[in-house]
């Protein structure tokens, strides 16, 4: 593996660490960060365990849908990569992460496909800092586009708790701000105010050691929601104020360091609840809501049908409270539009003000027909939405029941589990005393059987006693003959002796006459050697008895050699030579002769003992010493061939 894949990696593992102190801007807001990641993604030298861990560090880098087009295939890759490996945990990390991309980006479909990809994989996860992601993204995902289903999304907010807790790891505080953010949208539908404080307080708690941009934001979010949930009650217009003033804190925070992020659409929403708040007040300043609602309209994106549907609303009623009826009925037509691009038939409270906003403008006008029609509508719409509750109550109902019989089976379970424990535990005590009894017994018995081996021992000595005295009178008469035994001895060591120098003597006469073989065998060659004309019969002769001797000797089951050796004569010597550029010593004339009678390179190689790459250099060097070409192997062949028929 090479160096700087390794050292990118580390840079990326510690510089979250570095700055983890600062705010969220610095830390996941860095484009050049982002072609980092991607770089370490595509690097075949970077294990796959060390990718995943490093892009879970800058799992917030997400949050900004303007990176969507570098993460989406970014996170694909990775995916792929995942799928190679057959690792569940990186698939379930990638289809997360890439759902929360598309929640940013208000895509219901896409993010629903990869909430329900990474769900697959659920049952697998050990990793709680990665199931509080997912449940976190599956919460806002049902808080955004099922408005209605809120106790569904507050379910997974609590599971989401849960593991975070299980976890036991800090540096999450804008995780748990972000949860308890959303967890008081919550209670601000419900109108519950004591739920609300409940949460200011968790936040409260959770400053005291920790504070970031998004933790300010959260707390001053939540407590213009309280206030807003207070002025709901009484009218009183203080509280609006307070809502305002809260309201324009969050702006402050989010357009100095977080309006990088997802927090942009909430950047805009802000103007237009402010405005939206100015408006309800008895003398509302509608120069100031007018510059509001400008500022939000040049910075909406028509993406985000929600936030656009409140600006027309927002608008909508401003011309209301001006009295320009048609402008607030047009501005009112196309908040319900964006409304159902947004959510279709979902329903929630900005459908419930703007179907009230629509029929007080067509009291205004006289329309009673119209005023009707949208009474009907939203007592349907009502209807649905108490129809959804009380089905949502019995899922709950139902749920908590079969969740009393799974923790009854548990329990259950858990009694079986003492009761088999207990059983084995009785058993385990039983095979112990069954096995201390044994050896008890066996110990007994190895008792009684070394006092009988000890009485056997007795018994013996007294034997040995008595043969010990008997021995010592045949000693007595043994001692007289000793004598005649050593001189007996002595007599047949000489006599060995003398039978294993004659020996010797024949291997030295063997031995003799083997290095005479040799040595006369050596003279040969070496008057080989000396004689200056080596096409002459001794020579030839002495040749081929030799490539006899080792064909016989290594191929002895290719007698078809001898007959060709047989049918050539003492010419070819002379024939090899003339054709030659250089005199052919006397182991390539043997070469060249077991070519010429067909031997293939494996044969010759056998036949002399030496590698195939050696003939094949052999070979080489006869067709340079012939004046032959580099074209082919059998041309040397055919060559020698030709040669030995003419």
């Amino acid at each position: 593996m090479r160096i700087k894949p390794v050292i990118v990696v580390l840079f990326l593992f510690v510089t979250p660490l570095v700055y983890a102190d600062k705010s969220v801007s610095t830390t996941s807001y860095n484009e050049s960060k982002a072609d980092s990641l991607y770089d370490i993604v595509q690097n075949p030298d970077i294990p796959y365990s060390d990718k995943i861990a490093t892009i879970s560090c800058y799992g917030n880098i997400s949050l900004y849908p303007g990176y969507f087009r570098v993460l989406e295939p970014l996170y694909n890759s990775l995916l792929s990569q995942a799928k190679h490996h057959s690792d569940a945990v990186g698939e379930f990390f990638c289809y997360n992460a890439i759902a929360s991309l598309y929640l940013g980006l208000w895509n219901r479909e896409k993010t629903l496909l990869y909430l329900d990809s990474a769900g697959l994989f659920v049952n697998q996860i050990d990793d709680y800092q990665r199931l509080v992601s997912y449940y976190r993204v599956k919460a806002q995902y049902i808080q955004k586009f099922f408005p209605d289903q809120s106790p569904e999304a507050v379910r997974n907010y609590r599971k989401a708790f849960e593991y975070y807790l299980k976890s036991e790891k800090s540096g999450q505080q804008d995780e748990v701000a972000i949860m308890l953010h959303n967890l008081s949208i919550y209670g601000i539908q419900r109108n519950d105010t004591a739920y609300l404080q409940k949460n200011i307080d968790a936040m409260n708690e959770l400053g005291k050691s920790y504070s970031s941009s998004l933790y300010l934001f959260s707390l001053m979010d939540i407590k213009a929601g309280l206030n807003e949930a207070y002025y709901r009650n009484s009218g009183d217009e203080s509280f609006l104020d307070s809502v305002i003033g809260y309201k324009r804190k969050c702006l402050a925070v989010c357009e100095k360091d977080l309006s990088h992020y997802h927090y942009y659409y909430t950047l805009v929403d802000l103007y237009v609840v402010i405005a939206d708040a100015l408006s309800k007040k008895a003398n509302p300043d509608f120069a100031l809501i007018d510059s509001l609602l400008s500022i939000a309209q040049a910075k909406s994106e028509t993406t985000d049908s929600i936030g656009v549907a409140r600006l027309y609303h927002t608008k909508a009623r401003t011309f209301f409270k001006r009295n320009m009826i048609d402008s607030a009925e047009v501005m009112a037509i196309k908040s319900s539009n964006y409304l159902k691009a947004g959510y279709g038939n979902n329903y929630y409270s900005g459908v419930k003000a703007n179907v009230e906003l629509m029929r007080e403008i067509y009291s205004e006008k006289g329309d009673y027909k119209k005023v009707i029609e949208y009474n009907d509508l939203w007592t349907k719409a009502d209807e649905k939405i108490r129809a959804n509750e009380v089905n949502e109550l019995e899922l709950q109902y139902e749920f908590d029941t079969l969740d009393n019989e799974l923790k009854s089976l548990i329990a259950e379970k858990f009694f079986q589990e003492r009761r088999y424990r207990m059983i084995f535990v009785i058993c385990l005590l039983l095979c112990l005393v069954t096995l201390f009894f044994y050896l008890f017994v066996r110990s007994k018995k190895r008792s009684i059987n070394g006092q009988i081996a000890l009485i056997d021992v007795e018994k013996e000595e007294t034997k040995l006693k008595l043969k010990l005295k008997e021995e010592k009178a045949i000693k007595v008469q043994l001692e007289k003959y000793e004598v005649l035994s050593d001189f007996h001895l002595k007599e047949m060591e000489l006599i060995g002796k003398d039978m294993d120098l004659e020996q010797l003597y024949r291997d030295k006469e063997d031995l003799d006459k083997q290095v005479e073989l040799y040595r006369q065998k050596l003279e040969a060659y070496e008057l080989l050697n000396d004689r200056d004309g080596k096409n002459d019969l001794y020579t030839y002769n002495i040749l081929v008895e030799d490539l006899k001797r080792l064909i016989n000797k290594q191929l002895p089951d290719k007698g078809g050699y001898i007959e060709k050796l047989e049918r050539l004569n003492k010419s070819y010597l002379d024939a090899l030579n003339e054709k030659s550029v250089d005199n052919l010593s006397i182991s390539y004339l043997k070469y060249c002769i077991c070519f010429a009678i067909g031997m293939d390179i494996s044969d010759v190689a056998e036949c002399f003992n030496i590698e195939q790459s050696s003939v094949h250099m052999l070979r080489y060097r006869l067709k340079k010493k012939f004046g032959l070409g580099n074209n082919s192997d059998d041309n040397l062949d055919l060559f020698l061939q030709k040669i030995s028929q003419s």
